[in-house]
């Protein structure tokens, strides 16, 4: 038998057995708990390498997740936003729904240009989205870069966030700094042929080399904490190991 084969049957056989110790132990819960900890180490089984059980686990997870989208989609979106509207008298949300359907005519020779009608209702209604977004986001973002480079208080530091000390406006000269050479790293309308312009994008570049560092560790210690706690799920609520 191959070892492949071989730790696909000990996996099914250990996994029969203690689930069916977990249920005569626990019963229900202590059965969820086990359908919990088998899905953990199917998806960690990965890590090996790719193997049945861990297409069998995540193609149910990805089941699992497109079920959860509908019912949320019904119950979150269409019951309230659509049939209690035109409950309550909003007469004109009953146009959406055949609007939208008119999409699935672009499978039609003949009536193909239907289908362009809601296309082009969604992309107005998104184009103004996307505007306000923009708007919401980055109008704040443009505004809070204009930031003092002279304190207030000739203190190093002050619990007042009305107030700025020194090194408040250090801070803010840093960022100043890092943002105007950031920019200028990426101005590619004309050629770089000033020295003090390349030795400014040299610096943007190393600066958003530091940031995109620590974007990448918090990344990085996000996924530590989803596995540990995965761990503290095996451990002290499957395995039941006292703390």
């Amino acid at each position: 038998m191959k070892r492949s084969n071989l730790f696909y049957l000990l996996l099914f056989v250990a996994t029969v057995v203690l689930g069916s110790g977990a249920y005569s132990r626990y019963g229900m819960p202590g059965l969820v708990t086990f359908a919990g900890a088998f899905g953990t180490l199917a998806i960690y089984s990965i890590l090996y390498k790719e193997n049945p059980v861990f297409r069998l686990v995540e193609h149910v997870y990805l089941g699992l997740a497109a079920g959860y989208v509908v019912v949320a989609a019904v119950n979150l979106q269409l019951v309230p936003d659509y049939f209690m509207k035109i409950k309550d008298g909003y007469w004109m949300w009953g146009f959406v729904i055949p609007v939208g359907m008119l999409a699935y005519f672009t499978n039609h020779k003949q009536m193909g240009w239907m289908s362009r009608t809601p296309i082009l209702i969604m992309g107005g209604f998104l184009a103004g989205l996307v505007f306000q977004a923009f708007s919401n986001k980055y109008l704040p973002q443009l505004k809070a870069s204009m930031v003092s480079l002279q304190p207030t208080v000739m203190t190093l530091s002050t619990d007042n966030p009305a107030e700025l000390s020194i090194s408040g406006a250090i801070n803010n000269a840093i960022f100043l700094i890092t943002l105007c050479s950031a920019i200028i790293y990426f101005l590619f309308s004309f050629e770089q042929k000033n020295k003090g312009i390349q030795s400014t994008a040299r610096v943007g570049r190393l600066l958003i080399m530091v940031a995109f560092g620590a974007i990448f560790g918090s990344t990085v210690m996000t996924r530590f904490a989803f596995f540990v706690d995965r761990m503290y799920f095996l451990l002290f609520e499957w395995l039941r190991i006292p703390n």
